[in-house]
C-alpha cells in the first residue's frame, strides 16, 4: 500500500481559526492521523505543510461559510475572539457568537469539538469540576458560554465542549503575559525587584501541546458518556512562581516581585484551578509537560522576541 492511498483512507478534520496559536498546533499533530483541511481568514499561511488543505474562509460572512466541507466526521473548532482584555465592548461577543452560529446552520454532520474556556466559571477556591454552576467572567467568559450553548443544542452534529484553562507553551503572541514577563526579566538586572500589574494570582497552565492532545482524545473517543471537559493539569501555579521560574531558568537572580494588587480586568480571578478526573479516566489523556518544561519551551522560542 503506497502513501497516497494509505492517506486518503485516513478521517478527515476540519480545524476552524487553523492559524492562531493553538491552530498551529493542532494542525502539526492533526496531520499525523487525519486529512486536515484548515480554515482561517486570508491567505495560506506560509508554515503550513504542503499536506494540509487550505480554505480561506470569514465566519462572520455567511456565503463565504460555504466554503467549508459540510460533511466532514471531525471539526475542532478554534475560530473566536481570543484575547480576554480586548473585550471591552459587546462588538468581540457577538463576533464570537456568529461565528459559531455560522458554522452550526452550515455543517450537516460530524462530531464537533468547541473550544470554549475556564473563564465560564468564573473565580473559585475549590477544585473546578465540570459540574460546577457557570458564572461567566466578563465579556470573554461570556462568548464562550453563549457559544458552548449554541454547539450543545445543534440538531445536526454531535457538539462536544472543551474548557482549557491558561494555555502555556512555544507560539505565544509577543504581547500576551507570558512572553511579556519573559522579555522583563531577560532585560531586568540582576537583584532587580520585578514591579508586575494586577494580581498574584494562582492559575492551571498547561502546555499548548497537552491542550492540542487532550482535543484530539476527546474528538476520536469511542463512547462519550459526557459531553463537557476540563482540559487543565489539576494544580495550581501563581504569576509569582512563574516569575520566579523563568528567572531561574535564564539564570537571572531577582530580588523580589511587587505585585499592584489590582484586576487588570472583568475577566481577573484570584484563583482558578481545573479538576481533570474526567478527561483523565474517561479519555485516557496524560499530560506530557509541566510547567517548568513549558516555560523553558517557550523561552527557547523567544530568544529573538
Amino acid at each position: 500500500m503506497n502513501s497516497r492511498l494509505k492517506l486518503s483512507v485516513r478521517p478527515g478534520l476540519l480545524i476552524t481559526g487553523a492559524s492562531g496559536f493553538v491552530g498551529h498546533s493542532a494542525v502539526a499533530l492533526g496531520r499525523l492521523s487525519f486529512d486536515v483541511v484548515a480554515a482561517g481568514r486570508g491567505e495560506r499561511p506560509n508554515w503550513l505543510p504542503s499536506d494540509v488543505t487550505w480554505c480561506p474562509v470569514d465566519l462572520l460572512d455567511r456565503m463565504s461559510v460555504g466554503r467549508l466541507p459540510a460533511n466532514m466526521p471531525f471539526v475542532l473548532h478554534l475560530a473566536s475572539e481570543t484575547v480576554p482584555s480586548q473585550f471591552v465592548d459587546y462588538g468581540p461577543l457577538i463576533n464570537s457568537v456568529e461565528m459559531t452560529l455560522n458554522l452550526c446552520r452550515h455543517l450537516k454532520s460530524g462530531r464537533v469539538l468547541f473550544a470554549s474556556s475556564c473563564l465560564v466559571y468564573g473565580s473559585s477556591l475549590d477544585i473546578i469540576t465540570e459540574d460546577h454552576q457557570l458564572s461567566p467572567r466578563g465579556h470573554y467568559g461570556m462568548a464562550k458560554a453563549m457559544c458552548e450553548s449554541i454547539l450543545l443544542n445543534a440538531t445536526n452534529i454531535d457538539g462536544l465542549v472543551a474548557r482549557p484553562f491558561n494555555h502555556i507553551g512555544p507560539g505565544m503572541r509577543p504581547d500576551l503575559a507570558l512572553p511579556s514577563i519573559v522579555r522583563r526579566l531577560r532585560d531586568a538586572n540582576d537583584g532587580a525587584i520585578i514591579e508586575m500589574a494586577g494580581l498574584d494570582s494562582t492559575r492551571d497552565f498547561l502546555d499548548v501541546e497537552d491542550i492540542v492532545g487532550a482535543y484530539f482524545k476527546i474528538l476520536t473517543a469511542s463512547d462519550h458518556s459526557f459531553r463537557v471537559f476540563n482540559v487543565c493539569s489539576g494544580s495550581g501555579t501563581s504569576i509569582g512562581k512563574i516569575v520566579y521560574t523563568i528567572a531561574s531558568i535564564l539564570n537571572k537572580s531577582i530580588k523580589g516581585i511587587k505585585f499592584t494588587e489590582r484586576c487588570n480586568s472583568a475577566d481577573d480571578t484570584s484563583t482558578i484551578i481545573g479538576n481533570n478526573v474526567r478527561l483523565r479516566n474517561e479519555i485516557g489523556w496524560v499530560q506530557k509537560y509541566n510547567v517548568e518544561q513549558s516555560l523553558s519551551r517557550l523561552i527557547a522560542e523567544t530568544r529573538h522576541l
